[in-house]
């Protein structure tokens, strides 16, 4: 176990490779958890609602829970001595509610070019698809929203998987003895 704390966000838009990214690096730093905002947004059923001014055509109405629900559980982890991973798509009641239980001690956006996530989003299965005019918004979103002006910015556009965790490794300036 570590006295050092270590919680990290990584958060980007759809096909940025968040989820991949954050589950090879969980498994190569020593003591360490990946909570995927993923699975605790969709314990919450109720709070997709259909929204037709979404170009996805719905929308998730409580950030603010699932954000403090990611931060009690990130708590509960950095007591026991783990280091923590945050990673997934959060808006920012989310992130605040997280900062009110947690520090985030890095913050990395994974940003490829546009027509880099357009192919990774359109190369996914159907279901899991955004299409064109949600691909544009959400990087439109994390290219210049002020909310993310602290975060350290990758782009990962011309990355392997291998390539983009060994530069959050680095940018995280995780020692050897840290990391398996």
């Amino acid at each position: 176990m570590s006295d050092k704390i270590f919680v990290l966000a990584i958060t980007g838009p759809t096909g940025s490779g968040k989820s991949t990214v954050a589950a090879r690096l969980a498994k190569q730093i020593s003591y360490c958890v990946n909570i995927d905002a993923d699975h605790i947004k969709h314990m919450i059923v109720s709070g997709f609602y259909k929204d037709d001014k979404n170009p996805g055509g719905w929308s998730f109405s409580e950030w603010g829970l699932v954000g403090d629900s990611i931060g009690l559980l990130a708590q509960n982890f950095v007591k026991a001595g783990y280091k923590v991973i945050i990673n997934g798509y959060i808006d920012e009641p989310g992130w605040t509610n997280i900062q009110k239980q947690i520090t985030l001690t890095h913050k990395v956006l994974l940003l490829p070019h546009l027509e880099t996530v357009a192919l990774r989003d359109a190369g996914r299965n159907e279901d899991v698809r955004m299409g064109d005019k949600a691909v544009n918004e959400h990087h439109t979103h994390f290219s210049s929203d002020i909310f993310f002006e602290d975060f350290t910015k990758l782009d990962t556009t011309d990355h392997t998987e291998d390539e983009t965790v060994s530069k959050v490794l680095e940018i995280v300036n995780l020692s050897a003895k840290e990391q398996l």
